[in-house]
C-alpha cells in the first residue's frame, strides 16, 4: 500500500469518527501511518500486541484515557491481501457512546436469557401483556414469541393460581417478588405445573414498569413427589387395615413402623416402640436368628422367609407372654434394607385346638341336661393337662370323664387329647367301665416316648338310661359332688391309684342310687387348689362345698348354674388363673333316693 493511499485512508477514517486516532503497520510490524490526537499514546500502548496480531488474532479493549474522560474502544485487528495473507495491521481507537453501550449490553444479556433453562417472561405491569419471551419459554408453553408478544399472560395460559391473581400481584407490590406453584396450559392443551419466580422491576425513579418471570416445568417432579405420597398413604393405609400387628425394622433390629394393631396387641404406644429393640417384643432368641440372616436378604431377594409360620413367644407390656405366629418379608429401599414382620397371637387358636380335643363335642340325647366349661391357665400360654369327655353308650346310658394330666403346656395338652380319644372310643365301644382305667393306664405306661409319659388322674361316671342310678370310677382324682336341695357331698372318697405309675394296680367300682332331685359336679382341682394371680391361696376341697349354693344349682339351667358359680368362686374372672380348671355340671331326675 503507497504512503499517499495510506493517508488518505487514516484521513476519511478520522473525518468520519470525530475524536479517532489510527495507527497502521506493516507485516515486520514497522508503524507506516498514524493519525489523530491519541496516536502517538495508541503506539507505545498497542505495540506489543503487533507481532500477534500479525499472526492472525484479534483484539479489543474498553477504555478510558481519564476517570472524566468519555468511554473510548481500541480495536487491534490483521489487515489481509486478496489471498487472505496477513500483510500488515491497524490499530484504532474511537468514542463509545452510552447507547451504544447499552446497546450491546442489551445485546449480550439477550444471549444470555436466550440460553437460560428457565422460561422466561417479562410482562408490562399495566396490562399484564408479553413483552418479552426467551427460547425456553417456547419450549416449555409450544407458542413462538411473535405468537405471544402482546397477549395477556394468564388469559394465554389459562393460568390457576394458587390463591388468586390479586394475591399475587399484591405480593409483587408489597414485596416486589413472589414465589410459588402455577398451573399453566400448553399450546397443544396439556397442563402443566410450573414453579415461578417473578419480580418487580422499576426504573430509575422507582416507579413499576415491567414484571419478570422464571418459570421452570415442574409437572414430572409434582406429579412423582404425589404419586410416592399416595404410595405412603396407600401403603400406611394397609397397614393400619392389616389384621394382624405389623412391626418393621431397619436392618439393625430396631423398630421404624408399627400399626395399631401393634399397639393393641402388646400394650405399647407408637411412641414407646418406635426407635427401640425389637427385643423389647420377641424372644432374644429370634432376635439374634434375624440378624443373623439378614444379609441373606440383601444378596438374595429370593432368600427362604425366614418366619415364614415361625412361632415365637412374644411378650406384652405388662409381662405376660403368648406365642405368635410370626412372617417375615424384606423390602428394599433407597436408605436401605427394611424387614416387615407380621405378628399374630395364636393363643386364641391353640384355644380353639385344644378345646376341640379336650372337650366333648359329641351329640347327645335332649334329655340330658347337662354343662361343662373350660378356661386353660394363662401361663402356658392356653395349654393345660386338663380333659373333659361326655358320650352315649348304646344303650342310652350316660357316660362322663374328667382328667387331668400333670405339668402344663404342650405335651400335657397332648397327653389329654390321646387319653380322652381313648376313652370315648373304647365308650363308643362298648368296652365295660372297670376295664376302662386299667386301658388307659397300659396307654400311659406303654407310651414309645418315655421322656412324654406323663401321669394323669381321672375320674369317670356311668348314669344308666333312666337317671336312677350311677357307677363311679375313681383314679387318683378328687369325687364328684352329688348336690341335693338339702346337702352337697362327696359321692365317693375311696379311689384307686393315679393313671401311668406302673405296676399292678385296682380302681374300685361304686354304684350309687340317684335321688328324685338332684344334680351330680365333676371338677378339676383348678376349682380348689390355685387362685387368679391375684387373689393366690388354696382353697380346698372341703372349703369348696359351704360355698355352693345347692338350689341355685338345682333351680337353674345348667349352663347359667354353673356359670354363676364361678363368678361366685372367681369374682375376679377367670382369665388369670394360675391352673386349668374344668367342670361338668349333670341335673339328674330320679326314682330311688340313697346310695348303696
Amino acid at each position: 500500500m503507497a504512503e499517499l493511499d495510506v493517508n488518505a485512508v487514516l484521513a476519511v477514517v478520522v473525518r468520519e469518527l470525530p475524536g479517532a486516532s489510527v495507527v497502521v503497520f506493516d507485516d515486520r510490524a514497522e508503524i507506516v501511518a498514524m493519525a489523530g490526537p491519541d496516536a502517538e499514546e495508541l503506539r507505545e500502548r498497542c505495540g506489543p500486541m503487533f507481532v500477534r496480531v500479525l499472526e492472525g488474532e484479534d483484539h479489543s479493549i474498553d477504555d478510558r484515557a481519564g476517570e472524566d474522560a468519555e468511554r473510548r474502544r481500541i480495536d487491534v485487528g490483521p489487515v489481509r491481501d486478496a489471498h487472505g495473507r496477513v500483510v500488515g495491521g491497524v490499530c484504532l481507537t474511537h468514542r463509545v457512546s452510552d447507547v451504544d453501550l447499552l446497546r450491546e449490553e442489551l445485546d449480550q444479556q439477550r444471549q444470555l436469557l436466550e440460553l437460560a433453562h428457565d422460561a422466561i417472561i417479562v410482562r408490562d405491569l399495566r396490562y399484564s401483556s408479553i413483552t418479552y419471551w426467551n427460547r425456553e419459554a417456547q419450549e416449555i408453553y409450544g407458542y413462538a414469541g411473535d405468537e405471544v408478544y402482546g397477549h395477556v399472560t394468564h388469559e394465554l395460559l389459562a393460568t390457576e393460581f394458587p390463591d388468586s391473581r390479586e394475591a399475587v400481584d399484591d405480593a409483587l407490590m408489597r414485596y416486589e417478588r413472589w414465589d410459588g406453584q402455577l398451573r399453566h396450559r400448553r399450546k397443544d392443551g396439556r397442563q402443566i405445573i410450573v414453579s415461578s419466580r417473578q419480580a418487580l422491576v422499576r426504573d430509575a425513579d422507582g416507579n413499576p414498569v415491567a414484571v419478570i418471570e422464571l418459570n421452570s416445568d415442574i409437572s414430572d417432579r409434582v406429579r412423582g413427589e404425589q404419586a410416592l405420597r399416595d404410595a405412603e398413604q396407600q401403603f400406611r393405609g394397609l397397614m393400619e387395615s392389616a389384621p394382624d400387628a405389623m412391626v418393621i425394622l431397619d436392618d439393625e433390629g430396631s423398630i421404624v413402623v408399627v400399626n395399631v394393631r401393634a399397639e393393641e396387641l402388646f400394650g405399647y404406644s407408637r411412641a414407646d416402640m418406635i426407635g427401640e429393640d425389637v427385643a423389647m417384643l420377641l424372644s432374644g432368641d429370634f432376635r439374634e436368628r434375624l440378624l443373623a440372616q439378614r444379609m441373606d436378604f440383601v444378596t438374595d431377594t429370593n432368600a427362604p422367609d425366614l418366619g415364614a409360620g415361625a412361632d415365637v413367644l412374644a411378650r406384652r407390656n405388662d409381662g405376660t407372654e403368648f406365642l405368635a405366629e410370626i412372617s417375615i418379608s424384606p423390602l428394599q429401599t433407597d436408605t436401605g434394607l427394611l424387614i416387615s414382620t407380621s405378628i399374630r397371637d395364636i393363643s386364641k387358636q391353640l384355644l380353639r385346638q385344644l378345646e376341640q380335643a379336650l372337650v366333648p363335642r359329641m351329640k347327645l340325647d335332649e334329655r340330658w341336661r347337662l354343662a361343662w366349661r373350660y378356661r386353660p391357665t394363662v401361663n402356658t400360654m392356653l395349654l393345660g393337662g386338663d380333659f373333659i369327655g361326655v358320650a352315649e353308650r348304646s344303650d342310652g346310658s350316660l357316660s362322663l370323664l374328667i382328667g387331668d394330666v400333670t405339668g402344663h403346656g404342650p405335651a400335657a395338652a397332648g397327653t389329654g387329647a390321646m387319653l380322652r380319644a381313648a376313652w370315648l372310643g373304647a365308650v363308643q365301644a362298648d368296652v365295660t367301665l372297670e376295664s376302662i382305667p386299667r386301658m388307659l393306664d397300659r396307654l400311659l405306661v406303654d407310651q414309645a416316648d418315655r421322656e412324654a409319659s406323663k401321669m394323669a388322674t381321672v375320674c369317670l361316671v356311668e348314669v344308666d338310661p333312666g337317671a336312677q342310678r350311677l357307677q363311679i370310677i375313681r383314679a387318683g382324682h378328687d369325687s364328684p359332688l352329688l348336690i341335693t336341695r338339702e346337702s352337697v357331698t362327696a359321692l365317693n372318697r375311696v379311689h384307686g391309684p393315679a393313671l401311668g405309675l406302673g405296676g399292678p394296680s385296682t380302681w374300685p367300682v361304686r354304684d350309687v342310687d340317684v335321688p328324685a332331685e338332684a344334680a351330680i359336679m365333676l371338677f378339676t382341682d383348678g376349682l380348689t387348689e390355685r387362685r387368679p394371680l391375684r387373689r393366690r391361696g388354696r382353697l380346698g376341697f372341703d372349703e369348696l362345698v359351704p360355698q355352693i349354693d345347692a338350689p341355685m344349682l338345682l333351680d337353674r339351667p345348667p349352663d347359667q348354674a354353673i356359670d354363676w358359680l364361678l363368678v361366685e368362686l372367681f369374682p375376679d374372672g377367670t382369665d388369670a388363673l394360675e391352673d386349668d380348671l374344668a367342670v361338668i355340671l349333670l341335673s339328674l331326675a330320679g326314682q330311688d333316693v340313697g346310695a348303696s
